[in-house]
């Protein structure tokens, strides 16, 4: 499935590759038939893509859909919750993560 290629090129450090399958992955369907927590934890997978690579603001949207999808995946993981405190202390935060990240409990 195209979802598990983003997963593994973000762990091989394919950064370009995950993100350019990402973008393939979100123009199709089949993201949307997947249960909750499975589009949640594949959003959080890329959201730390593209901080990965660089981008903070597709970073943050990401990371805000998956609380939108699936909010467990975002307020509960601890390495989720890494991420997103990455995300806030950056200058400046990518819009609706510093929202998200007071919610969580997480300051900047």
């Amino acid at each position: 499935m195209e979802l598990t290629r983003v997963v593994v090129a973000v762990e091989r450090g394919d950064l370009g590759e995950a993100v350019g399958r990402h973008e393939l992955v979100i123009r199709r369907d089949g993201l949307r038939r997947l249960p909750a927590e499975y589009r949640g934890a594949y959003l959080v997978d890329a959201a730390r893509a593209y901080l990965l690579a660089g981008d903070l603001a597709g970073a943050g949207r990401m990371l805000v859909a998956a609380d939108g999808v699936a909010p467990a995946e975002v307020r509960a993981r601890p390495s989720t919750r890494t991420l997103l405190g990455e995300l806030a202390r950056g200058r400046p935060a990518p819009p609706g993560v510093a929202r998200l990240a007071t919610l969580v409990g997480i300051t900047r």
